[in-house]
């Protein structure tokens, strides 16, 4: 594996092309990700990097979901030099290397559906309020047996659980390879370990600007799948792929500057809190992802906070109070530009209004009952996707963070998914049924 430039703000299109020559770089993958959050990306031969950073490479817009209408095909990518990186199984005689892209119209506009341009504008919104705002991410995964059945198994390789090792465990040398990988591409790993269930790994990354965390989860994605196959494995960022085993979650941490006080924090949580509903179609955005929301693994349920709860929503660690808000209810298939972009827009949103949250719990918010609930305005999060869209119907500030465009084109894509869904006959049905009636 050969070293990469880090990932560095002053990086321009000049190092970026000086660097491809340097490292014999064949192709550049331009990477962008779709409303989903699905990574797509163009190949470009090397020699064609200047005209890329020019505006010269497009792709048919209309051929992508969510993205525009039918008239309106020709969209333009526009790389990003800070995101230039050689990929890790790149050799020296055969450099591939990558550039993450926000997504322009055919004359050069923004596009409002852009999901990196619109997390961009969250955080310009939010510097207002969270001036130097850091994000922390935390996200787990699990990796599976390969198998060339339709939809693959879920057989692990391992037995484990939290912060177990093994010498003989693929897991381990998967998620070390995966960790080596992201480093080389410029990434800071904070640390790395075994989760919960068997064949569960987690992955957290170091505090970075926010729109470079959301880049870095979109680069995990692809990396750890890619690096999987080789170890015989596949890697899933599905929420709840295994009903009597813990979920996976995407915990962001926020890591507000050395000057936030006390209230500063207890607003940011209020909005928050206050959002939560709302931001959940965003962050859980699959009908599986609220098979993980459930009184179960600590997974948060209830729009509480706390300093030592496992299972609230929110969680401020008492050391690093009143610097560090750690949001939990996210999972690592969410869309990462439009999970970030809804949460700054809750969190400064309740700090404009300071909002304050209820007072903070502690012990297992599993045991809350519908009274204390109530007398403590505590809300419960949705229990499916059809629900969490609902929520954010009614919440103007979400809508306002993702804008109209993507707004309306999310809604209308989950509720045709939630629909699909609903009308599909699971195999559940047929061991509880079939036979019966």
């Amino acid at each position: 594996m050969h070293s990469t430039p880090k990932h560095h703000p002053a990086l321009t299109r000049r190092d970026a092309i000086k660097i491809a020559k340097e490292r014999n770089v064949r192709f550049v993958r331009l990477v962008f990700a779709d409303i989903f959050g699905v990574s797509k990306n163009v190949s470009i031969p090397s020699s064609e990097l200047e005209a890329a950073f020019d505006g010269h490479v497009t792709f048919d817009g209309g051929s992508i979901d969510g993205f525009v209408r039918g008239e309106e095909l020709d969209m333009v990518l526009r790389p990003d030099p800070a995101t230039f990186a050689l990929y890790p199984w790149s050799t020296p005689e055969n450099g591939e290397a990558r550039l993450i892209c926000d997504i322009a119209m055919s004359d050069g506009a923004p596009f409002e559906g852009c999901p990196r341009s619109t997390l961009r504008r969250a955080i310009e919104d939010a510097q207002q309020v969270l001036p130097g705002l850091q994000i922390g991410i935390e996200a787990e995964f699990y990796l599976f047996e390969r198998d060339a059945s339709e939809y693959d198994s879920t057989r692990t390789a391992d037995v484990g659980s939290y912060f177990d090792f093994s010498a003989n465990d693929r897991g381990e040398d998967a998620r070390n390879a995966i960790v080596a990988a992201l480093s080389a591409m410029g990434m800071r790993i904070a640390s790395a370990h075994h989760e919960h269930g068997a064949g569960q790994h987690e992955i957290d990354f170091a505090p970075c600007d926010p729109l470079a965390a959301a880049d870095n989860v979109l680069t995990l994605r692809t990396v750890a799948k890619h690096l999987a196959a080789g170890f015989g494995l596949d890697a899933t960022f599905m929420p709840k792929p295994i009903a009597d085993r813990a979920g996976s979650g995407m915990h962001v941490a926020f890591m507000l500057n050395a000057t936030a006080d006390e209230e500063t924090m207890l607003y940011a949580i209020g909005g928050l809190l206050a959002h939560a509903p709302a931001t959940t179609a965003i962050c859980n955005s699959t009908v599986n992802s609220y098979k993980r929301l459930v009184a179960a693994w600590d997974a948060p349920i209830y729009t509480v906070w706390s300093e030592r709860s496992a299972n609230a929503l929110v969680r401020v660690p008492a050391a690093q109070r009143p610097h560090v808000i750690e949001m939990r209810s996210p999972d690592p298939a969410c869309n990462p530009y439009l999970a970030l972009a809804v949460l700054l827009g809750a969190a400064s949103d309740g700090v404009q209004r300071t909002t304050l949250p209820s007072a903070s719990y502690s012990g297992s918010t599993y045991g809350l009952t519908e009274r204390e609930r109530r007398e403590a305005g505590i809300a419960v999060l949705p229990k499916s996707l059809r629900q969490a869209i609902s929520e954010l119907d009614g919440d103007a500030v979400v809508r306002a963070s993702l804008g109209d465009h993507l707004y309306h084109a999310f809604r209308d894509a989950k509720l045709a998914e939630y629909e699909s869904y609903r009308r599909a006959v699971h195999p559940w049905e047929h061991r509880a049924y079939l036979r019966l009636y």
